[in-house]
């Protein structure tokens, strides 16, 4: 197996508070924990990795010791490699210094603000600040940076399939999937 010390030796289930060594079960539980958590007061912020990690801490606080903290391992999915981890705060300080010198996308259209978003979450993905659960962080800022921009947002209007379609054309800079999935999502 692997000797990420993210996991429990010899296994493919990352180390948990519940000290569950089954990876359905840990699946299920962090499922679980986090739709009970996400129905809370998820953490606002200035969409900065500072932000980001309150929010992943937040999300994942019952079941990670290292909810909110950056990744210590490289890691990559379906062969692609995501950002260096020595390069996650510059990468993030990027997004961030981006967001704010757009406004915060306020003031644009649907269309606009999806195609603006788009290259912010792709972005956001590639960085992959945590070792588990960056999706699921990553949509709870999408949606706090649309209502800050004045947008309903509809997550589950966001095809799983689609997201990581758009993910992966994200990783190559092709940013038109992620602003036509966000574009999903907002209700005309």
């Amino acid at each position: 197996m692997s000797e990420d010390p993210y996991f429990y030796p010899g296994t493919d289930v990352l180390r948990n508070k519940l000290n569950i060594r089954d990876a359905r079960q840990l699946e299920y539980f962090e499922r679980e924990f986090v739709v009970e958590r996400s129905t809370q007061s998820v953490p606002v912020g200035s969409f900065d990795l500072k932000h980001l990690r309150a929010i992943h801490r937040h999300l994942f606080q019952d079941i990670f010791d290292w909810a909110g903290e950056i990744r210590t391992v490289e890691i990559a999915k379906g062969g692609n490699q995501f950002q260096f981890r020595r390069y996650i705060e510059t990468g993030m300080a990027d997004v961030h210094r981006r967001i704010v010198a757009a406004g915060f996308l306020r003031g644009l259209s649907a269309t606009t603000f999806a195609r603006h978003a788009g290259p912010i979450m792709g972005d956001v993905n590639y960085a992959h600040p945590f070792r588990e659960g960056n999706g699921r962080t990553q949509l709870h800022c999408l949606r706090q940076l649309a209502d800050q921009a004045g947008h309903a947002l509809h997550l589950t209007r966001i095809a799983p399939a689609a997201w990581l379609h758009a993910s992966k054309e994200a990783h190559f800079a092709r940013y038109d999937a992620m602003g036509q999935a966000i574009a999903s999502a907002i209700p005309r």
